[in-house]
């Protein structure tokens, strides 16, 4: 049309308040403008709060919509949510997973799928998951460059991928500095993956200071735990940094910035894994 038609048009619409009925324009394009994000939990926590935000970021710049669906306390498969996406033509979809794990159950029902922060147990979706190994890698760096040769990792359960990775980091570290591994390096300090036992965390810390060649520096599985090493040291009457340092791990703010000391951690990046999700999914396709 000329330009002075399309100038009436859009000032007809602007006065009328229309707004376009994408499910039109998805049956006429064959595209919807929608990705449908699938998670294993609400989006609550640090992390999934996180990757939330880094895929909407992503598909504001392609003027794209986001449609979540949470597995958590529903009864549901991911089978029924997948179903509910195809209907509203979704372009493709993100599973997002609160920790680093592998997925059994996810079948993509022929759906365009990106994984992030979890991998399928086939190996056959893209994935984004963080750099476990260089977040353990580092905080060895770091502990050593502060002159400390008596190391543990209290970690998460010895059953997910994110706690091998970080220890596979750690060793990592204190071969290159040419020491040895202590002794009990990684010392459990939950047992169950996917839940947080406080007094679990707790006795464990607990157990660990009370050693007789107790650590003089302890990397954390998680935030949450670094705070039951702090309770620890102080029932034992040590000072944090003064006669121990702690690390923990996802920086999770209501944790690392509440702590006095304000507690050394390391941060993942989830907004950036969120972003790269989506280029993955839509760019690469």
């Amino acid at each position: 049309v000329s330009e002075a038609m399309r100038t009436r048009v859009l000032q007809a619409a602007a006065e009328l308040d229309f707004i376009p009925d994408r499910r039109a324009q998805a049956m006429r394009s064959g595209r919807s403008g929608v990705i449908g994000l699938l998670t294993d939990v609400a989006a609550s926590t640090p992390c999934s709060i996180d990757i939330v935000r880094g895929v909407e970021e992503a598909l504001a710049e392609r003027d794209m919509s986001l449609l979540i669906g949470s597995m958590e306390n529903r009864a549901e498969s991911s089978d029924s949510i997948l179903r509910s996406f195809r209907a509203v033509r979704v372009e493709g979809v993100i599973y997002a997973a609160t920790y680093h794990r592998e997925i059994h159950d996810f079948a993509p029902l022929r759906l365009p799928s990106v994984m992030v922060n979890c991998f399928s147990h086939s190996r056959d979706l893209p994935t984004v998951i963080p750099d476990e190994e260089g977040g353990g890698f580092s905080v060895g760096v770091h502990l050593i460059s502060l002159g400390h040769r008596r190391i543990a990792y209290l970690t998460l359960s010895p059953n997910i991928e994110a706690t091998q990775l970080r220890l596979a980091g750690l060793k990592r570290a204190l071969r290159e500095a040419g020491l040895d591994e202590p002794p009990d390096l990684a010392v459990p300090g939950q047992s169950r993956a996917g839940t947080f036992d406080r007094e679990e965390a707790f006795v464990a810390a607990r157990r660990l200071l009370d050693r007789p060649d107790r650590p003089t520096a302890v990397f954390c599985g998680n935030d949450e735990m670094a705070m039951q090493v702090y309770h620890a040291a102080a029932e034992l009457g040590l000072v944090i940094p003064r006669d121990l340092s702690v690390v923990g791990f996802d920086d999770h703010r209501l944790f690392s910035e509440g702590l006095r000391p304000a507690l050394t951690t390391v941060a993942l990046p989830y907004v950036r894994m969120g972003n790269v999700a989506v280029g993955v999914l839509l760019d690469e396709k």
